[in-house]
């Protein structure tokens, strides 16, 4: 069986001497591996494709065991994006996490379209903002269903200035006003009002307009240290040492 499809490549690797393995993402798949044979000094079927980042339409064989590229139709590389260390950077740390979610196929199209104008954003000439990456990694918890709203309280349904003050349960994911009583344990992370307007307007805007949040430092700092809490526990994912661990 044989399909065709467009897919993000996020990683490659060789096996014997001109042969490589490609990690790709694709809306309607999601993640999967499949073999290049022939794929490293091949370049009239895979020109310019195997590379990480690439947005490329392949052709794809099925079997029993795996899956075999055919060939591949670069669609965009960012070429930008490479020239840019500092950005590049901000790729590569979006791209760690997201392989570190491990989405599942029914939120593959949201996070696939969410990944192509990230990259997309990185390779624009106006510089992103320098949280692009919690940012990113805010987006990808809020879409994959990890993430609870902070646009009202969860018990009264209180909002707008009746949330100043209120505290994210961080183990139920529970958003409450300070009026609404909290359970007895549990770590609760106050949230002030700037960094409860920073998360939601992150999860409604797109990428290219995250640039619009400019938040104070102090709503930075309690932003990030959130988010870190949150994705630690609910996700199982901890920065270290260069890289996304599971706890």
């Amino acid at each position: 069986m044989e399909f065709s499809e467009k897919a993000l490549v996020l990683r490659v690797g060789r096996f014997r001497e001109i042969d490589a393995w490609v990690r790709l993402f694709s809306p309607s798949r999601g993640l999967y591996t499949a073999f290049a044979f022939g794929g490293c000094r091949s370049r009239r079927r895979f020109f310019g494709c195997l590379d990480v980042f690439n947005h490329v339409q392949f052709k794809v064989k099925t079997g029993r065991a795996y899956h075999t590229l055919l060939e591949g139709r670069l669609v965009n590389g960012h070429p930008a994006l490479r020239t840019m260390p500092g950005r590049l950077g901000m790729a590569v740390n979006c791209l760690k996490f997201f392989e570190a979610v491990e989405v599942a196929p029914p939120g593959a199209k949201a996070a696939h379209d969410l990944l192509l104008e990230t990259l997309s954003v990185l390779s624009a000439e106006a510089a992103p903002p320098r949280l692009f990456p919690l940012y990113f990694r805010a987006r990808v918890a809020c879409d994959q269903g990890f993430f609870p709203s902070l646009a009202a309280c969860h018990g009264c349904g209180a909002t707008g200035q009746e949330l100043s003050g209120a505290v994210l349960h961080v183990e139920e994911g529970r958003f409450m006003c300070p009026a609404c009583r909290r359970p007895g344990r549990g770590t609760f992370m106050r949230l002030g009002r700037e960094t409860v307007d920073l998360v939601e307007g992150v999860r409604r805007l797109e990428p290219s307009r995250w640039s619009e949040a400019e938040p104070s430092s102090g709503a930075a700092g309690e932003f990030s240290r959130m988010l870190d809490r949150f994705v630690s526990y609910h996700m199982g994912l901890t920065w270290e040492h260069g890289t996304f661990v599971k706890n």
